[in-house]
């Protein structure tokens, strides 16, 4: 008996630290969503998203990882989900670009997007391999710039070829990468 006495007054101190400081029981704002899909017979969970640019074209990412910027700059060691959408944003200067299938060049042209979810896998420390690659086709991007740097997804609706299965969610706010 003595020796859960310390412990709970150990666990009771952390706790009432915790209250104290405000950090106790209070979540974390929500990012937005819904987060969580299936398409084409692959559960995707977007952990977290990164933005890599090239000029004024960019690329979005989401991956089921915990750190996208590093999921999709390095090679990591292990299978994981990517959903990456290249978007060329309208010459008028507006945040909107209709999806459609993957481009063939590296951007598509100005006011259009395209990509693809993709299952990796990893076969050596320098190599990736697709796994599954399922390509958008249909859809709509809409985008903020923050002030703090992050960009905000305000709109993301996203069909895929072959099948009916769509990502839509709001307000994701994500970093850039790059």
């Amino acid at each position: 008996m003595e020796l859960r006495s310390p412990i709970r007054a150990a666990a009771l101190a952390a706790i009432l630290a915790m209250s104290a400081c405000g950090q106790g029981s209070t979540p974390p704002p929500p990012v937005g969503g819904p987060v969580d899909f299936t398409i084409d017979g692959l559960s995707f969970h977007m952990s977290s998203g990164g933005i890599f640019t090239n000029g004024q074209q960019f690329t979005l990412f989401f991956t089921d990882r915990p750190d996208t910027c590093s999921a999709v700059a390095l090679i990591p060691q292990f299978t994981f989900l990517s959903l990456g959408l290249k978007i060329s944003p309208p010459a008028d200067g507006s945040r909107t670009a209709t999806i459609g299938l993957p481009s063939p060049i590296v951007f598509p042209p100005s006011g259009q997007a395209g990509g693809n979810l993709l299952q990796l896998t990893v076969v050596n420390v320098n190599q990736q391999v697709v796994l599954k690659d399922v390509p958008s086709a249909s859809g709509t991007v809409t985008w903020r710039p923050n002030s703090n740097g992050t960009v905000t997804i305000t709109l993301l609706d996203m069909g895929f070829g072959g099948t009916p299965d769509r990502i839509r969610s709001v307000d994701l706010t994500v970093p850039l990468c790059n």
